[in-house]
C-alpha cells in the first residue's frame, strides 16, 4: 500500500455488499474507495482512479456521456473494465443521493441479490464515493467486462437479421424462451425492473447457440413484498413495448408461455393473460409515442431551437449548427447554391437536392420550401399549423412509431418585418423543411411506370407480389400505430432499391396529410386505401387477385370475421369510384 494514500476509518458496512473481509477501504483525496480482492494497485494510484492515465495511454473508450452519467471502457492488460461515473448536476440528483444512497452502491447491492437467485449479472470490483461533511455527491462503480456479450436490443436490430436460415429462426425462438425464463425468475423473487428494456440485458451464445442472458444497469431494480399479476402485467408491458414493433405475435406468445411455465405461483389462463398484456403494451406504447412525438418542438437532447429577427428554426442535433446559421439570415440561401439540383418548382412548393453536414459528414439532403398558396395563409397559421410544420411533426410521429420515413433534419419559418403591425412580424410566412435524401430510391409511381413494364411475365409476377405484400404491411403498420395519411398515393411512397421487404424497402414521404388518431376510424382507413387504389389503377400486373391478397394481408389475422374483408372491399371500391368521379367532374388527373 502506498504511503501517500491517506488512511481513514471505513464507514460502517454492516448489511452491505461492500464490507470486510473481501473488501478493503481507502481514502484518496475526497473520494473513498471500497476495493475488492487484489485489484487495488491495478485500479488506483496515489491520486486515485487511474482513469486519466488510461486515457492518456489510449486505453479508454467513452460509451455514454451525459449530465447525469458517464460510462467508460478501460482496456487493462488482462481484461477490460467498465467505469460508471454517476454525476450530480442539479439539486434533485444531490438530494436523491442523500436520501436513497448512491447509484453505484445500489447497483452493487442489487447485483448480489441477482446472483443469489442465479441470474447472471455484473461483477463489481470497486466503489468510489465522494463525500463532503458526510453528504454523498458523485460516485463510481467499476465492474469487469462481460466478454463476448452484446446488448440484446443491438443484437435484435443489427445482428439477428444477418444470420442465415434456419439458424436465425432457431435463435429467435430460443431468445423468446430465455427472456421469458429470466423475467419469471426475477418476478418469483419479488424483483421488478422499472426500466425494463433489452438495452439492459446482455446476450451471448454458447457452442450450441443457446443464449446466455446477463442483467446490467441495476439501479432501476426494485424489491416488492408482493407481486400480484396486475403488477407483473405492467412490468411485462415495459419489455413487450420494444418487441411489439420488432417481433411477431408468435414470438411474443412463445415468450409469455415460457414466462408462465417458470412462474412458481398459480397463474391465470395463458391466452387471457396474453391478451391483457398486449392491451397494456398498446396503452403504454401510445403514451411513450406521444411523448416522443413532442421532442421536435423544443430544445432537448435531440433537437435545438434557433432564432433570429429573420427566421425561427428547430433542427435535429445531427445537423451541423454551421448549416443552420445561413438559414437564420436568409432561408432561401440554399436555392442560390450553384451545386444545388432543382427537383420541383411549382405554385405550392420548391424542392432542391443539396449537400449539408450531418453527423460530421457531407450528406445529400432535400430542401423544400412550402410557398404561400394564398395571401391569408400566414393568418390561418394562427388557427392551424402550417403545411411544413404538419409535415415536420408527422415525420417525428412516424419515426417514434417505427414507420419508415426519411429522417427530418430541420424546420424553418421565415419572419416578415413588422412594417404594418407587430402582429405581422409574429406570423410565419414561407416555411421550409430539410430531410435526408434516401439514396438509391425512386417513388412507387416511377417504379410502376418505368420498371414494371420492362419485366418479363414471371419477373413481373414476382415483383408485383413482393411490392404488394410490403405495401400492405406498410399501410397496416401505419394504421395500427394510430396514424392515417389522407394523401396516401404512389408518388408519396419511396421504393428503396437494395433493401429487402424484411428491412422495410418502402417508406413514406410528403407527410402533410398525416394525422394522429387513436384509434384510426374506419372511414379514414377506407379513404386511405381508396386513395392508394386510385393511384395504382393502371399498374402493370395489378389484378383483382393481387388486390384481394393486399386486403387480406392488411387486415389483422384473427381479429376480423371471415367475411370482414368483403365489407372492407366494397367500402374501398365505393370510395374509389367516388374519388374517380370527383376528379373527372373537376377536370383533375388521377395520380
Amino acid at each position: 500500500m502506498h504511503s501517500t494514500l491517506a488512511r481513514t476509518r471505513a464507514p460502517r458496512a454492516s448489511n452491505r455488499m461492500f464490507k470486510p473481509p473481501d473488501w478493503r477501504y481507502e481514502q484518496t483525496g475526497d473520494v473513498g474507495w471500497w476495493i475488492h480482492g487484489p485489484w487495488r494497485d491495478l485500479l488506483l494510484d496515489s491520486n486515485g482512479l487511474r482513469l486519466d492515465q488510461w486515457r492518456a495511454e489510449g486505453r479508454v473508450a467513452t460509451g455514454k456521456s451525459g449530465p447525469h452519467r458517464g460510462v467508460y471502457r478501460g482496456q487493462l492488460p488482462e481484461f477490460a473494465v467498465y467505469i460508471k461515473h454517476y454525476l450530480v448536476p442539479d439539486r434533485r440528483a444531490k438530494y436523491r443521493q442523500w436520501f436513497r444512497r448512491g447509484k453505484g452502491r445500489n447497483e452493487g447491492k442489487r447485483s448480489e441479490s441477482l446472483a443469489s437467485i442465479g441470474v447472471p449479472t455484473i461483477s463489481p470490483m470497486a466503489l468510489g464515493e465522494r463525500r463532503k461533511r458526510g453528504f454523498l455527491f458523485d460516485n463510481y462503480l467499476i465492474t469487469r467486462e462481460i466478454p463476448d456479450s452484446t446488448p440484446l436490443d443491438a443484437f435484435v436490430e443489427r445482428d439477428l437479421e444477418h444470420l442465415p436460415e434456419p439458424r436465425r429462426s432457431i435463435i429467435r425462438r430460443r431468445l423468446a424462451t430465455a427472456v421469458g425464463a429470466l423475467t419469471a425468475r426475477l418476478h418469483n423473487a419479488g424483483l421488478l425492473h422499472i426500466d425494463f428494456h433489452p438495452g439492459n440485458v446482455l446476450v451471448r451464445f454458447d457452442a450450441d447457440d443457446a443464449p446466455v442472458l446477463t442483467m446490467v444497469d441495476l439501479d432501476a431494480l426494485r424489491s416488492v413484498k408482493k407481486l400480484d399479476w396486475a403488477g407483473a402485467r405492467q412490468n411485462l408491458a415495459l419489455l413487450d413495448h420494444y418487441f411489439w414493433l420488432r417481433s411477431s405475435k408468435a414470438d411474443r406468445y412463445r415468450f409469455l408461455k415460457a414466462y408462465m411455465a417458470f412462474r412458481t405461483e398459480p397463474h391465470p389462463p395463458v391466452r387471457a393473460f396474453a391478451k391483457s398484456v398486449e392491451e397494456s403494451t398498446r396503452r403504454w406504447a401510445e403514451r411513450l409515442w406521444r411523448r416522443w412525438g413532442k421532442r421536435c418542438r423544443s430544445t432537448n437532447k435531440y433537437f435545438q431551437v434557433y432564432q433570429s429577427p429573420n427566421a425561427w428554426c428547430v433542427a435535429s442535433r445531427d445537423l451541423d449548427p454551421c448549416e443552420v446559421e445561413p438559414l437564420l439570415v436568409d432561408p432561401d440561401a440554399p436555392f442560390n447554391n450553384p451545386n444545388a439540383r432543382l427537383i420541383k418548382d411549382s405554385r405550392t412548393a420548391r424542392l432542391i437536392e443539396t449537400t449539408m453536414r450531418v453527423r460530421g459528414e457531407p450528406t445529400t439532403v432535400i430542401y423544400k420550401r412550402f410557398n404561400r398558396k394564398k395571401w391569408i395563409d400566414p393568418v390561418l397559421a394562427v388557427f392551424r399549423p402550417s403545411r411544413a410544420w404538419r409535415s415536420w411533426q408527422a415525420g417525428q410521429h412516424l419515426a417514434s412509431r417505427g414507420v419508415p420515413t426519411p429522417q427530418n433534419l430541420a424546420f424553418v419559418s421565415r419572419r416578415r418585418k413588422p412594417w404594418f403591425s407587430p402582429f405581422e412580424g409574429m406570423l410565419p410566412h414561407e416555411t421550409y423543411q430539410i430531410t435526408i435524401k434516401q439514396e438509391f430510391a425512386t417513388t412507387l409511381a416511377d417504379h410502376v411506370l418505368l420498371v414494371l413494364p420492362g419485366l418479363d411475365p414471371e419477373a413481373l409476377r414476382v415483383e408485383v407480389r413482393r411490392t404488394n405484400m410490403a405495401l400492405a404491411a406498410l399501410v397496416r403498420s401505419l394504421h395500427d400505430r394510430s396514424l392515417s395519411h389522407r394523401d396516401l398515393k404512389a408518388s408519396n411512397i419511396l421504393v428503396c432499391h437494395g433493401l429487402s421487404p424484411r428491412e422495410g424497402f418502402l417508406s413514406l414521404i410528403d407527410l402533410v396529410g398525416v394525422r394522429l388518431q387513436d384509434p384510426v376510424p374506419m372511414h379514414r382507413r377506407v379513404q386511405n386505401l381508396a386513395r392508394l387504389s386510385v393511384s395504382l389503377a393502371d399498374a402493370p400486373g395489378r389484378t383483382r387477385t393481387e388486390s384481394l391478397r393486399f386486403l387480406r394481408a392488411y387486415l389483422p389475422r384473427g381479429l376480423a370475421p371471415s367475411s370482414g374483408w368483403k365489407d372492407l372491399w366494397r367500402a374501398v371500391d365505393r370510395a374509389t369510384q367516388t374519388k374517380q368521379a370527383r376528379n373527372q367532374r373537376r377536370g383533375r388527373p388521377l395520380s
